[in-house]
């Protein structure tokens, strides 16, 4: 049996594939098609031109190059490797993957006659396991899986091409010729209509949300449908979700500016002994599939495009992707708890102030109609938040301090850049409601009197600051989303505006759970340490760009022991790159000497007043949390 929706189903009730069905649909004669075909040998002549070589140089490049991606799997490779992945993701996991059929016969749909590219979510090395297993389980068609060739080693890289893993290069930019050969490659497969996989995000994530899209590979296989080599293409958004990860150690410490492991066989060895121990089970869904011929057009529109407005359609096309990968995304137990911890106000709580505090975000969660998995849904019982708690605390995120009069549960020591990663899987979610409760404290910031069009002109601020990190919708739908929200807090917020502020207060007031603080303050607290460090060694990151994030790493450490930020999580190398992102966004980078000074120090005391908005938020929520929580539960006790 297999879990559907958290409810166990026997095998027999999926329909069964026909013998050698779909999973097992081989591409054959690759390497001979592509070889010999008129537009290759072309192709092969065009850039031998170009970069001044010799054409039996240029044509035994591009015979290696082929060479190196033709995976040419086999039934036998594809078998073996499925069963590789099964038996590794299910010595820590439960052996039934948790799906969501509706989602599922949506992606059958999709896939019917087309090739389709299969785009999921990458958090663990788990993940091309988990996914070929699904597909086969499911009786999808199988995929053609592009991986990073530093997976390629021995034994992994020799089993793992025979089962459809296309090994790619990390560079790819500068070998003119590898490029075509990859570009020609992925073409002929959608041509012949297999399906593809890939991350979408290029890498794992290390802060548990997603990464912004690639679209280098997703460029190729457009180009494909733009030259009329099929008529249409699914993408197809995936996500893969686990309880817990025990990856997040590693991803901890290479936030601290530990030194990423080598991937080789040793490596492996040593991630397999790591999987002792239970970590709960996977959850696989997908997103509603995005049609390239309904988003770009017909071929020839597509292709009539200027350069310009054909990599603004690409990038639409993935981040529509990336958000409904978001949105499927459900709320597991373990980043439920994690987050209503964080949310604390920097205090610890009784078993009955966690359940409490735990609630309100149960009830958000069903407000608002986001997935959860169900061991989320489970929270309500109080046996199932300690098992919960248990797990947590056996892991090291959670500290349980049991030898006073009750016991109480926080963060545990040097855990925070942890426990955000499984805050962060999840932060999307309560995006909306958080940008709502600063756009309102903003309406009357420094005055008494609301205004709206501060309102709007703070959320658009937010969503400009913040894109580095999130995916938003275009400005009017996510205009219309921020009004849907307000309306389902209460329909009458517009009227809150006529009032004074005190209504505007209220109103926060009654926004449970105020999420800003353990949301958005921690990644703006990050941006503020990366312009900040930028006046103080304006040229340290062009002359040394690992000096400088560990300068910021240095200045965070420094500035939370003098309560200058509040989230240990900060401390962070991956978000100080984003920060960097948005200095370089801001033309930071295009300025030398007193300019870029004075340009890192506005960008510094945008993002301080952003904080100071979230600071009036803080006061307010931490003053009914504590007479919520803390007042009522120790009344109650």
């Amino acid at each position: 049996a297999f879990y559907i929706e958290g409810r166990a189903v026997e095998r027999r009730s999926v329909p069964a594939p026909a013998l050698l069905g779909p999973q097992y649909k081989m591409p054959k004669l690759v390497f001979e098609e592509i070889r010999t075909s008129a537009r290759f040998t072309n192709g092969i002549i065009e850039i031998a031109d170009k970069e001044q070589i010799p054409l039996s140089k240029a044509r035994d490049l591009a015979d290696t190059a082929l060479k190196e991606l033709a995976s040419g799997y086999t039934p036998l490779g594809a078998d073996v490797n499925k069963y590789l992945g099964r038996f590794l993701y299910t010595k820590g996991y439960d052996e039934q993957l948790d799906y969501d059929m509706s989602q599922v016969e949506k992606v059958r749909e999709a896939l019917k006659g087309k090739s389709g590219i299969v785009l999921p979510s990458h958090r663990s090395n788990l993940d091309v396991g988990v996914m070929t297993n699904a597909f086969h389980e499911l009786g999808l068609p199988k995929t053609n899986t592009l991986g990073g060739i530093n997976m390629s080693f021995w034994p992994m890289g020799y089993i793992m091409r025979r089962s459809g893993v296309i090994f790619i290069r990390r560079d790819v930019r500068s070998d003119p010729m590898y490029r075509w050969v990859l570009k020609e490659y992925l073409g002929y497969l959608v041509e012949k209509r297999f399906s593809l996989q890939w991350y979408i995000e290029g890498t794992r994530s290390r802060t548990g949300k997603s990464l912004p899209p690639k679209l280098g590979l997703m460029k190729y296989v457009v180009d494909a449908y733009t030259e009329g080599r099929t008529d249409d293409i699914p993408l197809i958004p995936a996500s893969m979700t686990y309880d817990q990860l025990n990856e997040v150690k590693e991803y901890a410490g290479e936030a601290m500016g530990k030194t990423k492991q080598a991937e080789n066989l040793g490596w492996m060895l040593r991630y397999y002994k790591s999987m002792t121990g239970r970590f709960g089970q996977i959850h696989v869904r997908f997103g509603e599939p995005v049609s390239v011929a309904q988003a770009l057009g017909t071929p020839e529109e597509a292709s009539a495009l200027s350069p310009a407005e054909y990599r603004l359609a690409l990038q639409k096309l993935a981040f529509e992707v990336s958000w409904r990968i978001n949105k499927v995304t459900p709320i597991t137990a373990v980043s439920l708890i994690t987050m209503t911890v964080l949310s604390a106000y920097e205090r610890a709580m009784t078993f009955n102030q966690l359940s409490q505090a735990l609630g309100d975000f149960l009830s958000f969660t069903e407000t608002f109609d986001i997935p959860t998995t169900k061991s989320a849904k489970r929270l309500i019982h109080t046996n199932s938040i300690n098992a919960e708690l248990k797990s947590l605390i056996r892991m090291g995120v959670i500290h349980a301090e049991e030898e006073g009069p009750d016991a109480v549960y926080a963060i545990g020591h040097n855990q925070h850049v942890a426990a955000s990663f499984y805050r962060n899987s999840i932060v999307h979610h309560f995006l909306n409601a958080a940008i709502c409760e600063v756009s309102l404290a903003s309406a009357c910031h420094n005055t008494d009197k609301p205004s709206i069009d501060k309102f709007w002109e703070m959320a658009y601020r937010l969503r400009d600051t913040l894109k580095f990190d999130f995916f938003f919708q275009e400005k009017q739908q996510f205009a219309e989303a921020i009004s849907q929200h307000m309306s389902t807090v209460n329909p009458d917020w517009l009227s809150r505006f006529d009032q004074d502020c005190e209504d505007i207060f209220s109103l926060i007031k009654c926004m449970r759970p105020l999420t800003a603080i353990s949301t958005l303050r921690s990644f703006l607290e990050s941006y503020w340490i990366v312009a900040h460090c930028l006046q103080l060694k304006p040229e340290l990151h062009s002359q040394n760009p690992t000096d400088f994030l560990k300068f910021c790493s240095g200045t965070a450490r420094q500035y939370l022991l003098q309560r200058l930020i509040n989230h240990p999580e900060v401390i962070s190398i991956h978000l100080f790159k984003t920060g960097l992102e948005l200095a370089q966004n801001r033309g930071v980078f295009d300025l030398h000497g007193e300019e870029k000074i004075a340009t890192s120090k506005l960008l510094a005391n945008e993002i301080h007043e952003l904080l100071e908005v979230i600071d009036r938020v803080y006061t307010i929520g931490q003053e009914a949390f504590t007479n919520r929580i803390f007042t009522e539960t120790s009344d109650n006790a």
